[in-house]
């Protein structure tokens, strides 16, 4: 039996000026997937993550998370995913801990709630001795720790990454990956965008490519997969 749709985009389209960053993009996530789109920087992934978090509007096209237009019906689209971006915006004056009750307040949770989740999640990372800390002391790979684990605080259905590893050290990458599939193993999604061919060929089970704003090909990723050939035998 097929797994419905987390995400579903259509003839997506969106331009700046005279440039054309996205052309007529069209791809699905089922449910239970870990999917990488793949490309060079300026190909078009930041541009369709923030069409799909709703940070900018399509030009033409439409996409649904879980049935739920971004465009048309954006709360209960929003309320489904937890997002990650590139480079994540903290409040310096804060510590780790008091952007944690912050981001749970945000989407509603109880603060015995996000105290329990806090204490699930701190262990990741290991970052017991830096979460009383203003943010502003920390590193910008500690900052995307703290970052992720906020995204996970609400228990969404999906998460969205763009560029999940980039200013990590290598055995935080590693955690980071067994995170996304123990948190896919428990019943979420997983999309995030990378050029890091390397990290989405060990952790993504499907993939899509994408290149000046036009998607050439979608591939599965199983055992064995040599993601960089596939890659670079793109049209």
């Amino acid at each position: 039996m097929d797994k419905p749709a987390a995400i579903q985009v259509k003839n997506l389209l969106k331009r700046f000026g005279t440039t054309t960053a996205v052309a007529n993009v069209s791809f699905s996530v089922p449910t239970g997937d870990i999917y990488a789109l793949i490309g060079e920087n300026g190909a078009g992934k930041t541009t369709i993550i923030k069409m799909m978090t709703g940070l900018t509007l399509p030009d033409q096209g439409t996409i649904s998370l879980f049935g739920h237009d971004v465009a048309t019906h954006p709360l209960q689209a929003k309320k489904t995913f937890g997002y990650i971006s590139d480079n994540p915006t903290v409040y310096g004056h804060l510590t780790g801990r008091e952007f944690f009750y912050f981001a749970g307040s945000l989407r509603g949770m109880h603060e015995h709630a996000v105290k329990k989740r806090i204490s699930e999640l701190l262990p990741v990372f290991d970052l017991t001795d830096l979460i009383d800390s203003p943010m502003s002391d920390h590193s910008r790979g500690n900052r995307q720790k703290i970052a992720f684990i906020a995204s996970l605080l609400a228990t969404p259905r999906l998460i969205i990454i763009d560029e999940p590893i980039v200013g990590l050290d290598p055995d935080s990458i590693e955690i980071f990956g067994r995170t996304l599939q123990a948190y896919v193993k428990d019943g979420g999604t997983v999309f995030f965008s990378t050029h890091i061919l390397s990290f989405a060929e060990k952790y993504a089970t499907r993939a899509a490519v994408i290149h000046k704003g036009v998607l050439t090909k979608e591939m599965d990723i199983r055992p064995g997969t040599n993601l960089t050939k596939l890659y670079h035998d793109q049209p």
